[in-house]
């Protein structure tokens, strides 16, 4: 899942403060370590519920944790940065998610089709080329909202790419959010521009949330891949990020009431605020100011890394778990497991290192957004090539 851009070094350093016509954000955001610990946390909650590890059958309340951070990392980073204007700000946001989330998933999609029909032949899903390329557009979540398909469908078989779902949701509330922000940067005056954004946020977690709660008992397909029913998640993150603009906020006594309020949720609806309430504490509780027990845990170094690796991990381990019980027999045994997870962390320390960083940090494609649209097309174009061929081969090669 695409869990926004990782916390860089200097998380504030772009725009000057105060620079026209962007909002009034003084002083800079350093890096926050502990933000990429909860970003470990919620991965490694995601996996071990894939896994099927006993105790982590709730874990992918991970995803919602993931959407708080975010909808707070980005924000800050439009807010820093709506002083370039409307077009320029936009085209620099886009060319950035580009680099940042379509190389790493092009190659997941195009592994996955491909090992898949290695695996399987003939007896592929027919809906996974489909699915992939659906993917590739970021809208598998309506993919599988049209299918009926999921984790959760009882007597349907998951498609190893259903992890998508979430980069779906995240890229359709990008292609509206960042837009708010550059046009009440563009056009408010400079005193309101954060409390109309503000009062922009609050209405549209409400409705989102009110929506979630409501079709949640009767449509949970729908409610659990629509983006109307998650932007509340993001827009939450959104939110806390124009709270804490000026403010020191990390105090002891608000990362303990995040730990009580630890991820509960089962389905989305009133009970994801529990995780998402939780992430949103430790993000406000972690601005500034004294450091607590909870904040040095998640700033320990092995959860760093994991944090650093967390969008290739999340990408990787789904067709590693899913593929193996596909086959007959299927492979699920506990040392298959840990053959499995090993791949995975295997599957996303080379994605991280010689495709998602090189490509993420390019100073070539960072200057030429021409370039950097070019590369969308091309590995847009590499997933449809590849999920054709094998559609095609499928059929022809009989089932052993």
């Amino acid at each position: 899942m695409q869990a926004g851009a990782p916390a860089r070094r200097r998380q504030g350093s772009s725009t000057p403060a105060g620079s026209a016509p962007g909002y009034d954000v003084s002083g800079h955001q350093p890096f926050r370590p502990d933000i990429q610990g909860l970003r470990a946390v919620a991965v490694l909650l995601v996996i071990a519920d894939h896994a099927g590890i006993a105790g982590f059958s709730g874990g992918y309340v991970g995803v919602d944790v993931f959407f708080v951070v975010s909808g707070y990392v980005i924000t800050q980073l439009l807010l820093r940065e709506a002083g370039k204007g409307v077009g320029t700000g936009l085209s620099d946001f886009y060319a950035r998610r580009v680099r940042r989330i379509v190389p790493a998933a092009t190659a997941t999609l195009v592994g996955t089709v491909v090992v898949a029909w290695a695996l399987l032949g003939s007896n592929l899903d027919p809906k996974l080329p489909g699915d992939v390329r659906w993917a590739s557009l970021f809208v598998a979540n309506w993919r599988f909202i049209e299918t009926n398909a999921g984790y959760f469908v009882q007597g349907v078989a998951p498609s190893p790419i259903t992890q998508f779902w979430s980069l779906g949701v995240e890229e359709q509330f990008y292609l509206c959010f960042p837009l708010v922000v550059l046009l009440i940067a563009r056009f408010a005056p400079r005193a309101r521009r954060i409390v109309l954004l503000q009062a922009t946020l609050v209405v549209a977690v409400c409705l989102s949330a009110w929506w979630s709660a409501h079709i949640s008992a009767g449509e949970p397909v729908a409610a659990y891949y629509s983006p109307f029913t998650r932007f509340w998640e993001l827009g939450l993150g959104c939110l806390i990020a124009t709270l804490t603009v000026r403010l020191p906020t990390r105090t002891a006594r608000s990362e303990g009431i995040a730990v009580v309020l630890g991820p509960q949720s089962v389905y989305p609806g009133w009970l994801a605020w529990f995780p998402c309430a939780a992430a949103g504490l430790l993000v406000w509780a972690g601005g500034a100011g004294q450091r607590s027990a909870v904040s040095r845990l998640l700033a320990s170094r092995p959860l760093r890394v994991i944090g650093d690796m967390s969008y290739s991990l999340y990408l990787a381990h789904y067709a590693w778990l899913v593929l193996p019980e596909e086959l007959a027999p299927p492979l699920t045994t506990w040392p298959w497991r840990l053959l499995e997870l090993a791949g995975t962390a295997v599957t996303a320390a080379l994605s991280y290192h010689l495709l998602e960083n090189p490509v993420r940090r390019s100073r070539a494609l960072a200057k030429d957004r021409l370039a950097t649209a070019l590369v969308l097309l091309v590995c847009i174009a590499s997933v449809w090539t590849a999920s054709i061929v094998v559609e095609h081969v499928a059929r022809l090669i009989p089932s052993p």
